[in-house]
């Protein structure tokens, strides 16, 4: 690769990198759910996902993988798994919708088990996203409370 090109690729990322302690980070918001199937053993919904980007570049999840669990009387019980790849964001405001599966009988013995309307969850994942001259993983993990 010649000095040219080098150059045009590395400046801009030592600007970003550089400006990314200054710069507000992108807001990510879940803004709609639909219940897509239901069967004995599953519940199959979208979450729509509202990311506003405040760079003037847009980038590409790779991958986005995450694990959903229960937090009952000291207990960690997974309910379900949602994934999603190749998700472009591009720079101000870009949707994406990411598909979640989540298990009937376990979601029932945490709701069970926690004798409450509310239940505490646990989003655990990994968010893997490209910029161009490398990959960046961000870990996910919330902690909430869903009725």
């Amino acid at each position: 690769m010649d000095l040219k090109k080098f150059l045009i690729l590395f400046i801009p990322m030592v600007v970003i990198v550089g400006l990314s302690g200054c710069l507000e980070p992108p807001k990510v918001e879940v803004i709609e759910y639909k219940i897509q199937s239901v069967n004995m053993n599953n519940t199959k919904f979208t979450i729509k996902v509202l990311v506003d980007n405040p760079y003037p570049i847009g980038v590409t999840i790779n991958k986005i993988s995450l694990d959903i669990y229960a937090l009952v009387d000291g207990d960690k019980i997974h309910l379900g798994h949602g994934e999603q790849d190749n998700i472009k964001i591009s720079s101000g405001n870009s949707t994406f919708e990411l598909p979640i599966i989540i298990s009937n009988e376990k979601i029932a013995e945490a709701v069970l088990k926690s004798k409450s309307t509310k239940l505490p969850v646990e989003i655990k994942g990994n968010i893997s996203i490209n910029l161009i001259v490398t990959t960046v993983n961000i870990p996910i993990d919330i902690k909430r409370e869903i009725d």
